[in-house]
């Protein structure tokens, strides 16, 4: 039998199907696809791109060296339609195709990537450290830092001997590297387009650039679709970009993505057939659609893992002294909390508890290092020699989370273990997604719900956000030992022994426990009959070039 939330969600969607429906408005259009992506859109400039949903709409309006292959998700030749390697593996020279072109007609040129990756190392964005694998990268961005009037550029390994030819030399082999290329750190932009938005320092002569350069009409990309629409928290539509090297292979005429206020919005919406694909559903609507049944509900295996971040800085915002400075405190935390009630009752999709950061069993021959679960007295004593024996004396901190989903259900629940655990009293905030980012990401908060989806196929893409040359690493945590490992790991050719640093390096992370790992993702979608071209891939990821939706 239904839950009494379904049965009112099933009410409403019976009242919503008596009127109109919103979809009845372009029904009729040939080759529409509709969805309702994980969340509302941050940025559409590759250099800031962090979020999962706006990269899978870069990957629609961009395309990189390589793509993603449809189905597997693995690198396949993009715009470069031929790749030479070098022996020694460290030398790639890419040559582009003739037929590449820019949506505005123009030709997509070696000069474009050298724009694009010249752009990201002097203004630095969440993901710039993936450069650091081209032999200077660096040490130029590093220079570029201090004085941009002494930083050379030359000393980099990025050179184009031709408009249609790219060479790129490696500090090290990096097995790696092509997945790095099919993504959007690397993806070329067309600097002519975007000069109207440059703003120059007259000081520094640095230049950056207003975001707008993004919006419909003035969004230049290579990828198989344009931008021609962006509505704040409304409708955003891409149409096929008709100078696209592979257009006969692009499926939709059209794409739209439409906006939900919350899951209950989103869900009215898939259900009154205004989308095709509703990207992610949570909480007691996704498992209660599981308990009936849905066949259209799709839950798989997920690349990625629900955490909660501690912040790790000497003072906390607002300047005082911060007690989870001490590793022993953070461990505290972390051994107090049970996660299998937590994916008992509160998620329900099968998620897999978790003690470890990199989700066991994606990675063929990688070995999860130890990890310490869940153990109240244990906690209790770590909290006590920490000086705060039964929770006295221990400061008020809060738990940061956004509104959405099931976040404050879970750090409701992890207050109460850590009240009973540990004697001390949290306070919960949750805020709006765009003001959680921004908290999160400038480390305004003292312990914050997060989580990391992997972004290619090695666990480096999970090691890698907490070097302490990241700014993904919103934790603020640093130890010289893990980045040597990951280091080592990166120089290391041997498959097997980089997997073992890598675990080495996972191994301090867990004991230092700059983040509490809650649980392992699963995937859930809704998805109509009729939709191809959406793979159920742990990733999370589509190709929006072989979607094709039910018109």
């Amino acid at each position: 039998m239904p839950s009494r939330r379904v049965c009112q969600i099933l009410i409403a969607t019976g009242l919503l199907l008596a009127g109109i429906s919103p979809r009845q408005a372009n029904a009729a259009e040939p080759g529409l696809f509709t969805f309702i992506n994980r969340g509302e859109v941050g940025t559409l400039d590759p250099n800031r791109m962090s979020w999962l949903q706006d990269i899978r709409l870069g990957y629609a309006l961009w395309e990189g060296l390589y793509a993603l292959d449809p189905q597997t998700l693995e690198p396949v030749p993009g715009v470069a339609e031929r790749i030479d390697l070098s022996a020694d593996k460290t030398v790639y020279t890419f040559h582009l195709r003739d037929s590449a072109k820019w949506s505005n007609g123009e030709r997509v040129t070696s000069a474009d990537f050298i724009f694009a990756w010249r752009r990201m190392l002097r203004e630095p964005g969440d993901y710039t450290y993936l450069l650091h694998y081209i032999r200077g990268a660096k040490a130029y961005e590093q220079a570029f830092a201090a004085d941009p009037s002494r930083a050379d550029f030359s000393a980099v390994g990025i050179a184009a001997p031709d408009q249609r030819t790219l060479v790129v030399t490696l500090e090290h082999p990096v097995t790696f590297f092509p997945d790095i290329c099919a993504f959007p750190v690397t993806f070329p932009l067309n600097e002519k387009s975007m000069e109207p938005f440059g703003r120059r320092d007259e000081k520094t002569g640095r230049i950056s650039y207003d975001e707008r350069f993004t919006r419909p009409p003035d969004l230049v990309g290579n990828g198989p679709f344009k931008l021609t629409r962006w509505e704040f928290k409304g409708l955003l539509r891409m149409e096929q970009n008709e100078h696209y090297w592979d257009r006969p292979h692009v499926r939709s005429q059209a794409i739209e993505q439409y906006s939900a206020e919350n899951p209950m919005a989103g869900f009215l919406k898939y259900e009154t057939g205004t989308v095709d694909w509703l990207a992610e559903i949570t909480g007691d609507l996704a498992s209660d659609l599981r308990e009936q049944g849905r066949t259209d509900l799709k839950v798989f295996p997920g690349f990625g893992t629900y955490f909660y971040s501690i912040n790790c800085n000497a003072k906390l915002p607002g300047g005082a002294e911060n007690p989870m400075r001490d590793p022993r405190v953070r461990a505290a935390l972390s051994r107090a909390i049970n996660r299998q009630p937590i994916v008992k009752n509160i998620t329900r999709l099968g998620e897999p508890a978790a003690s470890h950061y990199i989700p066991p069993g994606i990675f063929p021959n990688y070995e999860s290092p130890e990890a310490q679960g869940y153990d109240p007295r244990a906690a209790a004593k770590l909290l006590a020699d920490a000086g705060y024996p039964g929770g006295r004396g221990f400061p008020g901190l809060t738990l940061l989370y956004n509104n959405e989903g099931h976040h404050g259900l879970v750090a409701q629940f992890v207050a109460k273990q850590w009240q009973r655990a540990l004697g001390i009293s949290v306070q919960l905030e949750g805020v709006e997604i765009k003001t959680f980012r921004e908290r999160l990401h400038n480390k305004d908060y003292h312990i914050a719900r997060a989580s990391w989806i992997g972004d290619y196929n090695d666990p480096s893409t999970f090691t890698d956000k907490y070097l302490s040359s990241s700014l993904n690493n919103d934790s603020a945590w640093f130890n010289p030992r893990y980045d040597e490992l990951c280091a080592a790991a990166a120089r290391e050719p041997d498959a097997m022994a980089r997997l073992k640093l890598l675990s080495r390096a996972e191994a301090i992370l867990l004991d230092e426990t700059p983040i509490i790992p809650i649980y392992h993702y699963v995937n859930a979608y809704l998805i109509r009959d009729g939709v191809s071209g959406i793979p159920l891939h742990p990733r999370n990821m589509i190709n929006f070039k072989s979607v094709q939706g039910r018109h």
